[in-house]
């Protein structure tokens, strides 16, 4: 027989997604990770840094997201019926474990402003969610569409001999893009072509400032 989650299991177990979002190396993947297999090949240090800033921006990214998702269970209600943010939340966790342990092959390690990002957003979230439900499904349809469009740009734009962080990035996108339809057909609105644009802009420029090194090479169009 299957057991029935009270509130107090799902409020722990929101509680520890957060716990191991902030803490480095805590995160657990439900899937294996994409291009595990794969063998490393020889990049120059160039490579090697322009693989690392992508992989250090999407964990941030993924970072923002999962705080949205953390705020929007908080606002509902740990009980809320909204079970399809539950299900995203694993698959951003997954996101996070993927991100942490390619970054950790490069050298490199995450932002140490990964508690600011995601307690802001976590804000954001739950103040959204809580003045309309399906306003703060909106911002998580928002947040995973520029998520895919940032991704699909870095796709491209890795080095060519990475093909583990290349595995990684299109799996993401994949999810990203279906998260952000799932957040729709759960119920909520696609916010207005103005805000959307406007924080499409945002996103871009800071895409632009954490990678601006590259742009000159032609790799962030």
């Amino acid at each position: 027989m299957s057991r029935r989650f009270t509130r107090s299991d799902r409020l722990v177990d929101q509680l520890d997604t957060m716990l191991r979002t902030l803490v480095p190396g805590a995160t657990r993947a439900s899937r294996a990770r994409p291009g595990m297999m794969t063998r490393d090949k020889p990049m120059a240090a160039e490579e090697t840094r322009h693989s690392t800033d992508v992989m250090r921006h999407h964990h941030r990214s993924r970072v923002i997201g999962q705080g949205i998702y953390q705020g929007q269970r908080f606002a509902t209600g740990i009980s809320s019926h909204y079970q399809p943010v539950d299900d995203l939340s694993v698959r951003g966790v997954d996101h996070l474990n993927w991100c942490d342990t390619r970054l950790r092959e490069l050298g490199g390690r995450p932002s140490r402003l990964t508690p600011f990002y995601y307690t802001t957003s976590l804000g954001a979230g739950m103040l959204l969610s809580r003045r309309s439900h399906v306003r703060g499904l909106g911002l998580v349809n928002l947040t995973e569409s520029l998520q895919a469009q940032s991704l699909e740009r870095q796709l491209s734009a890795l080095p060519g001999e990475d093909e583990k962080s290349r595995a990684v990035i299109r799996q993401m996108l994949d999810d990203s893009t279906r998260h952000a339809r799932v957040a729709l057909e759960a119920g909520g609105q696609r916010w207005p072509g103005g805000w959307r644009w406007v924080t499409s802009m945002g996103a871009r420029v800071c895409e632009w400032r954490r990678l601006r090194r590259y742009s000159s090479a032609g790799l962030i169009d």
